[in-house]
């Protein structure tokens, strides 16, 4: 790893918290999975690892979408550890090949999904989706 991919890396470590305070979400487990796909509500799935730049850089950008658009505070965040869950069945059974994905979920099953597009214009078509389904 050359040293500007380190330092950008640990700069959006050390951010992430901050941006993951603007926004909730849920923690996945294979329990609170189950319970969500019970209910009505719509799901993003964020399959993410600690270390990605671009996992991280995701996160900026649904937390800054998230306070210019008051109706993405309907959606329910689930957060997907990919070190733990990544080679899991639920992330085969929705055929999720890395980490850096986001899936919206409704009723149980995939409305739209956006694998590795950190881009403004992309995300807020995406969470336009998951607010439409």
């Amino acid at each position: 790893m050359n040293r500007r991919t380190f330092l950008m890396a640990k700069a959006t470590t050390l951010l992430l918290p901050m941006c993951a305070n603007a926004y909730s979400f849920v923690q996945y487990t294979p329990a609170a999975w189950a319970e969500l796909k019970k209910t009505n509500q719509t799901v993003i799935l964020n399959f993410r690892a600690n270390g990605s730049l671009t996992c991280n850089q995701k996160l900026e950008l649904i937390a800054q979408l998230i306070g210019q658009n008051s109706n993405y505070d309907s959606l329910t965040f689930v957060d997907v550890d990919w070190d733990h869950f990544g080679q899991s069945v639920m992330a085969s059974s929705l055929e999720v090949k890395r980490h850096s994905t986001l899936i919206v979920m409704k009723n149980g099953s995939e409305v739209t999904r956006i694998v590795n597009e950190p881009y403004e214009r992309k995300m807020r078509t995406f969470l336009d989706a998951a607010v439409a389904a």
